[in-house]
């Protein structure tokens, strides 16, 4: 993200460290909140509703036209870490606790094997295509992937019932 902004979109240390801190700033400000309504509403709701914010940082990020805009960038990118955190407990809620170790292994593993290449493959994207497409290339994966496999996965926390939404 930085390299991007700092070598196609010309930041300078400044506001690549005021990029920095938007960062920061929004994981102390959504982290706790958004914990809290995936505990709520349900997990795959939450990660429903934050990928599009996401998508909304790499495409403000590959389309900016200036300064303001890429901090918001910034600022958007913590929600993809974010709705990473809630599909790890989704997923240990999903596994079996006997199975959860094999489990935390196998996936270490193939992520392992898909961070070899990765940057070999966004290096040569950035090459050969463009550098905008690295970042458009995730969100067409996702959309291809993740979500519909999402959808496939059982949601793991029982959300409000109607007479609850009405308490509350």
């Amino acid at each position: 993200m930085q390299l991007y902004a700092h070598e196609i979109k010309g930041a300078d240390q400044y506001l690549l460290g005021v990029m920095a801190t938007a960062t920061v700033v929004a994981r102390l400000v959504f982290a706790i909140p958004l914990g809290r309504l995936a505990d709520r509403i349900g997990r795959k709701r939450v990660i429903y509703l934050v990928t599009p914010l996401w998508y909304a940082s790499n495409l403000l990020l590959a389309f900016s036209p200036g300064p303001i805009t890429l901090v918001l960038s910034s600022a958007l990118t913590v929600f993809y870490s974010l709705a990473s955190g809630i599909t790890g407990a989704m997923a240990l809620e999903v596994v079996p606790l006997d199975q959860q170790g094999r489990w935390s292994g196998l996936r270490g593993l193939f992520a392992g094997l898909a961070t070899i290449p990765a940057p070999i493959i966004g290096g040569l994207i950035w090459r050969e295509i463009g550098p905008i497409y690295v970042f458009l290339v995730p969100i067409a994966i996702d959309l291809l992937f993740r979500i519909p496999l999402l959808t496939t996965v059982r949601e793991t926390l029982r959300g409000p019932s109607p007479g609850e939404m009405k308490a509350s």
